[in-house]
C-alpha cells in the first residue's frame, strides 16, 4: 500500500564532485514533507556557488523493509559470562 504524497518524508542529500571520487551525505538529520524539503532544496540551489562540485537532491525516506521489530530467540540472548568483549 503506497504512502499519500503527503505523508512521504523526504531527506536532503547533498553530492559532492571531486576529481578523484563522489561522495553523498544527508544535508541535515531532519526528514521533512514534500512542500518544506522542496523549498530548502530551493534555498539550497541558490545559495550555492560551486554549482560544478556540489548539488542536492531529495531522496524519499522509506521504512518499507522494516516490517517488524527483530525478536530475540532463546539463541540470541547474551549470558553474563558473555556481556565481557574478550580484548
Amino acid at each position: 500500500m503506497k504512502k499519500p504524497l503527503d505523508e512521504k518524508k523526504f531527506f536532503i542529500i547533498k553530492k559532492e564532485n571531486y576529481s578523484w571520487a563522489t561522495n553523498y551525505r544527508i544535508h541535515d538529520t531532519t526528514m521533512y514533507d514534500l512542500t518544506t524539503a522542496v523549498k530548502k532544496l530551493l534555498a539550497l540551489d541558490t545559495l550555492n556557488e560551486d554549482t560544478k562540485q556540489i548539488s542536492y537532491h531529495l531522496q524519499e525516506v522509506s521504512f518499507s523493509e522494516v516490517r517488524e521489530p527483530l525478536v530475540l530467540t532463546k539463541d540470541m540472548e547474551v549470558k553474563e559470562q558473555q556481556s565481557e568483549m574478550p580484548f
